[in-house]
């Protein structure tokens, strides 16, 4: 049956978030080794942001808790990205977090949109 699939055509054309539930789909069906599907799952999810996951996937393919420096490396630069827009967008979601502040929102959007640019100094960018 693994002759017959079509996964590597179709996965070629779909978004890698895509692909992800088919070869967990495949890997159910047993179409193809279990070292296989690890091996397909780390490139899949080496150019995403899931390296904690990559990393998990890693260890468990080579029976082993060391990883990559290459890994470790990139899981600093997620972690320190997302400290990075974290702390960009603390202000945002401090004021949606708070019922009062956020009564102030109107339904329309333009007026809500140029309030918060005001107010935070934000670029339309950011909301």
């Amino acid at each position: 049956m693994a002759e017959h699939d079509l996964t590597a055509l179709m996965a070629a054309q779909l978004d890698r978030h895509l692909v992800f539930p088919l070869l967990e789909f495949l890997q159910e069906r047993q179409l193809y080794s279990e070292p296989e599907f690890l091996e397909a799952k780390i490139r899949l999810l080496s150019s995403t942001n899931m390296v904690d996951y990559a990393m998990d996937i890693h260890k468990s393919l080579h029976g082993t808790d060391d990883v990559l420096e290459d890994m470790v490396k990139r899981c600093a630069e997620v972690v320190s990205r997302l400290r990075s827009l974290e702390e960009a967008a603390a202000p945002l979601v401090a004021f949606l977090q708070n019922p009062q502040l956020e009564q102030e929102l109107r339904p329309d959007k333009q007026y809500s949109i140029h309030m918060l640019q005001e107010r935070y100094q934000r670029r339309q960018m950011w909301l």
